[in-house]
């Protein structure tokens, strides 16, 4: 199961394309489109992980996979069949990026005695670390924590201080993204509970999850010692406090002490998510008074 929930997110990374990661792939700066319909079907459905139009008609199809799977050139294959039939590309570059934990030992081609399909085969960590981490798009920063990591301190607090700086209402899915990452390096692991636990460490990581997923990323467990009720209670009220005066804030700027005194006497926890649902979708300060 853990293996299907890292797919999908990584999957989803993808809908957000690693600029950086594509040029690595081609060699090459393009100017390219994301093509929104991946749904290509035929007798069964089938749904590529990332599709994109290239500028002068070749279509790029990358796949990832976690798992040696031998059955992968001919799923390649058929798709390469739904690819060139849906769009009638110029060329079609396919790619499948393979970032599981154990050698690679996947084929890139079927042979037969008077036919040869091919596509490219990458291991993820054959990857520079460092290219990714240093690009200013930050699905290449998460990716980067798939390469071969030389310098694991520099890659964490690079990518956790971009989440930082995120849209809060992002934050969670991209150190959810973050910590999914880590399961698969876990490497890197000592170095995020290290970064997590500095004293001006101020993320409200903890906002709307629950018990049973900080339990399910050790990481968060360790560090947020969340073992007594009433500390793990104490995490998310603070969490959810910060995070509702950050996105009031963000919008319109310092606010009167009185809004801050409202928000910061509030202590049940489904009262603070509202709260923290109509900071973000509020026009004006006075909706929220």
């Amino acid at each position: 199961m853990e293996k299907i929930k890292t797919d999908l997110l990584l999957k989803h990374l993808f809908k957000n394309p690693a600029t950086k990661l594509i040029e690595i792939i081609l060699g090459k700066k393009v100017d390219w489109q994301l093509l929104q319909d991946t749904d290509l079907k035929i007798v069964k459905n089938r749904e590529a992980d990332l599709v994109v139009k290239l500028e002068d008609n070749t279509i790029l199809h990358i796949e990832i996979q976690s798992t040696n799977d031998p059955s992968m050139p001919y799923r390649m294959f058929e798709y390469f069949y739904l690819i060139t039939d849906k769009y009638k590309p110029k060329d079609l570059i396919q790619v499948c990026i393979y970032i599981g934990k154990e050698p690679l030992k996947m084929s890139d081609k079927i042979q037969f005695s008077d036919w040869i399909y091919r596509y490219r085969l990458i291991d993820m960590k054959d990857i520079p670390c460092k290219e990714l981490v240093t690009s200013q798009n930050i699905t290449d920063k998460l990716l980067a924590g798939l390469c071969k990591i030389e310098d694991p301190k520099f890659y964490v607090e690079n990518v956790i201080k971009e989440i930082e700086k995120a849209n809060p209402k992002d934050r969670k899915e991209l150190f959810t993204l973050f910590l999914e990452i880590s399961k698969i390096r876990n490497n890197i692991e000592e170095e995020i509970k290290s970064y997590i636990r500095q004293e001006d460490f101020e993320m409200p990581i903890t906002i709307e999850w629950t018990r049973e997923e900080i339990e399910s990323y050790p990481v968060l467990r360790d560090v947020l010692k969340i073992g007594k009720e009433e500390g793990f209670k104490e995490g998310l009220q603070k969490g959810l406090k910060d995070s509702i005066i950050e996105s009031l804030e963000l919008k319109f700027g310092e606010l009167p002490e009185e809004i801050k005194a409202k928000i910061n006497s509030t202590d049940d926890i489904e009262a603070l998510k509202e709260m923290r649902k109509k900071a973000i979708l509020i026009q004006s300060l006075e909706e929220f008074t």
